[in-house]
């Protein structure tokens, strides 16, 4: 389960409100990506959306799903795939003139034979990875 961490010096709220905005994750995920949300309502714990993305040369669509969501504190939320089972968190925290943004990700289930190369790679490939959404983020509200 790797996760990253960074401080961003910004309210809580600002931060956690461009988390929250599932639609902008494009302005700061590694690949393109397009968010769209499918379920009624304001955004908590059970909204649904429709991720589409562009990566490893092709087109993948995704459904995401927030399984838990605190007000500017924690995010979790699960994607399913063609290729499995994936969940993401968002965590704030008080942080030294600011706060600590953690952002992780973990393999719920992955099908074979992804499953086999994805154990490979990850370690070489998801800390960079979240190390240049949290890079982004910080940029987007800082800058």
């Amino acid at each position: 389960m790797p996760e990253k961490q960074i401080t961003i010096n910004a309210p809580a709220e600002k931060v956690f409100g461009y988390v929250a905005d599932f639609p902008r994750h494009s302005e700061w995920a590694q690949h393109a990506l397009k968010v769209e949300q499918t379920s009624g309502g304001p955004v908590g714990m059970g909204t649904t959306f429709k991720s589409v993305g562009h990566q490893f040369g092709r087109d993948n669509e995704d459904t995401v799903t927030i399984t838990e969501f605190v007000p500017n504190q924690k995010i979790v939320y699960e994607s399913m795939t063609k290729e499995g089972h994936f969940r993401h968190w968002v965590e704030l925290k008080p942080g030294d003139g600011g706060v600590e943004l953690t952002k992780g990700t973990q393999v719920v289930k992955m099908n074979f034979p992804l499953s086999v190369l994805f154990a490979i790679i990850s370690p070489l490939v998801l800390p960079s990875g979240l190390n240049g959404d949290l890079k982004r983020i910080k940029a987007k509200l800082e800058g």
